[in-house]
């Protein structure tokens, strides 16, 4: 993660530092050598894909680049706000590792997540709504690809309710816990602490936040929305489809992996989409725009 940004970019460098100084951590380490457990903890993992997201930020605002709006997945929504320049890199930084402790301390025992393939988004609620709890609908992704979370319990008992509706697969996923769900209120509370005393200031571009899919531009209307986050669900594809009614018509996907790239093709066919997720694929991208 990160290397050829390491390699050839000496601010990259520098940032790496500032943020291992920052969170008292060799974040640099654990993404070249790992160990694998250690860098996918939730408490290292945050972090160092937040790292690797800022580090390309950087380097695209030095060279011009600008976003006209902005969004963020989940954690995502802390690069978003540096994009929407409301939020100090280094301070994004120390929040999603706040974040990602209070999520890792408070994920309850026997349970978890599972992506739902196939199947409407009304279907898999209302299979959620009558597990009185138990389960609730986690991440809406992309029509057709929406995560469930909840208790090891409701998640064995809703399976075969999904199957039975039509969905056409399942697939539990590799987490510690049941993610965006009522069961970690108390992450929330933790998170809520540290999060106001991090300075946040008025965003300077318009962020869909996934909360509701809407604009929120106020510090306390923020603080606010990603503390409900931890605790809620994550409306992709109604921020998505917000992004377009505001007249985005390009998108960029800046960090590791390629996986909103996906969500977005599905959400909108046809959209123009550009991933940017190490220095070849982010001169390319610029090389587009300038030209």
């Amino acid at each position: 993660m990160t290397r050829d940004l390491l390699a050839q970019d000496p601010g990259s460098v520098e940032f790496l530092r500032q943020a291992e100084d920052r969170l008292h951590k060799p974040l640099g380490r654990l993404m070249a050598e790992g160990p694998e457990p250690a860098l996918q903890a939730t408490e290292n993992a945050q972090p160092a894909i937040l790292f690797h997201s800022l580090a390309l930020l950087r380097l695209m605002a030095s060279r011009g680049f600008a976003p006209s709006l902005v969004a963020g997945h989940s954690m995502g929504e802390f690069a978003g706000l540096v994009a929407a320049e409301a939020l100090d890199p280094l301070d994004a930084l120390e929040a999603v590792q706040a974040r990602g402790r209070a999520m890792s301390a408070a994920a309850p025992a026997a349970s978890g997540m599972i992506a739902v393939l196939g199947l409407p988004d009304s279907e898999v609620e209302r299979v959620c709504a009558a597990s009185e709890g138990l389960v609730v609908v986690a991440n809406y992704n992309a029509p057709g690809q929406v995560v469930v979370s909840g208790s090891e319990a409701g998640l064995r008992a809703v399976g075969p309710q999904l199957e039975a509706a039509g969905a056409k697969r399942l697939v539990r996923l590799p987490v510690s816990g049941a993610f965006h769900s009522p069961l970690m209120v108390e992450a929330a509370r933790v998170f809520a602490a540290a999060w106001t005393t991090i300075p946040l200031h008025e965003l300077r571009r318009p962020q869909v936040f996934n909360a509701d899919a809407q604009v929120h531009a106020h510090p306390d209307d923020v603080r606010r929305l990603m503390v409900g986050q931890l605790t809620g669900p994550v409306r992709w594809t109604q921020s998505i489809q917000r992004l377009q009614e505001l007249g985005a018509d390009r998108y960029v996907e800046v960090g590791p992996r390629r996986t909103l790239t996906g969500l977005v093709k599905k959400i909108i066919p046809g959209a123009v989409i550009h991933n940017t997720e190490d220095l070849p694929s982010m001169n390319a991208l610029l090389e587009t725009i300038d030209g």
